[in-house]
């Protein structure tokens, strides 16, 4: 200290201030991290969108910028695409390429990180493709009744189900059905049965490829009027998906199969190997109505006087969102029945359902 003079010392700052330019500094550094680190769209006429690609679709990407939210941009004007972390890629023919980062676009490819090969536009299908949802049940279940009174007097009920799950994988397809029948005579006190039958089928597919795949399926049948017991029938082969679209399916199959037949009479029984071929096509008529056809055969490779053959011909309308009214027509064929019995079994039905 001197006298007359100015008293100098250390100005000490503030706590706070410094403490507010930390704050700012760190908040202007992780912008700038973001500005860099973000996805990157350089379109044909120059301009560039940053944010984060969400996905791409139909020839489509969508990036969803900080500033503007989400873009939609057709990829055939983007001249340049980069991301900043890993992607799924999945190709023009359905399978999943590994997570990886998108360098660029060059001579109409995709550059990709430790890629291999490079990945050409025209096969790159989707960006981030949406994660398939858990397989379900999905199937309808039918009734229908009939009863009579007067000169006359009938009662019947029937009953059917079709579900089926689907995978990537494989297939599940199961169906059943029941019918039971009885008339009385006028003026009679007893009802006498006429109609009592019981079938299922199950089968299943695993997925070859996109078209072809490997079945099994089994098949039975009660039926007290045809005189059977039980006819079985069980065997393996292959299909192909010949048409699968909006509108129409139709799967075509071919393979062998063990068939059984038990008598409730004291016929003997008849086993033998058969081939099985059918065919199922589906085809939407309108936006609440579809028609469908199954047809099995099953021709002996043991005596050529033995076949049989089911064949399911259907109209199936939507009446509400869950209700359904089905017409359906049903043959049974066994060229060799029981004595006595018809080869053919024909039943037309009219039923209301519920899909679910």
């Amino acid at each position: 200290m001197a006298s007359g003079g100015f008293l100098l010392g250390p100005f000490p700052p503030s706590r706070n201030l410094n403490m507010r330019i930390l704050k700012l500094a760190g908040v202007l550094l992780a912008l700038a991290s973001g500005l860099f680190a973000q996805d990157r769209i350089t379109l044909s006429n120059g301009d560039v969108l940053t944010g984060t690609i969400k996905t791409m679709a139909s020839g489509k990407v969508t990036i969803e910028s900080p500033l503007l939210g989400e873009i939609t941009v057709p990829l055939a004007d983007i001249k340049n695409l980069t991301t900043q972390d890993m992607v799924d890629l999945q190709t023009a023919e359905g399978d999943l390429l590994v997570k990886r980062r998108i360098l660029g676009i060059e001579a109409g490819r995709l550059r990709l990180e430790g890629a291999t090969a490079e990945l050409e536009l025209a096969n790159l299908d989707k960006i981030n493709p949406p994660s398939d949802p858990e397989p379900s049940w999905t199937g309808n279940f039918k009734l229908n009744a009939l009863w009579t009174d007067g000169n006359t007097d009938r009662r019947s009920v029937g009953a059917s189900l079709d579900a089926k799950r689907e995978t990537k994988a494989d297939r599940i397809s199961f169906d059943a059905s029941w019918n039971y029948s009885e008339d009385k005579a006028n003026g009679a006190t007893s009802w006498n049965l006429t109609e009592r039958r019981a079938g299922a089928g199950m089968q299943y597919d695993y997925f070859l490829g996109k078209r072809w795949y490997a079945l099994g399926t089994a098949r039975v049948l009660g039926d007290t009027f045809a005189d059977l017991d039980l006819r079985l029938t069980a065997g393996a082969g292959l299909g192909y998906t010949m048409i699968d679209n909006d509108d129409t399916r139709l799967l075509i199959e071919a393979g062998l199969s063990y068939l059984n037949e038990n008598y409730r009479s004291n016929i003997p029984s008849v086993d033998y190997l058969a081939a099985r071929i059918a065919y199922k096509f589906n085809q939407n008529l309108t936006e609440h109505t579809r028609f469908q056809q199954t047809v099995e055969a099953y021709p002996s490779l043991e005596q050529a006087s033995d076949i049989y053959l089911q064949a399911r011909s259907e109209f199936i309308t939507n009446l509400t969102a869950s209700m359904i009214a089905s017409l359906a027509h049903i043959i049974d064929y066994d060229n060799t029945p029981s004595p006595g019995n018809q080869r053919a079994d024909q039943r037309v039905e009219l039923s209301i359902g519920w899909s679910f």
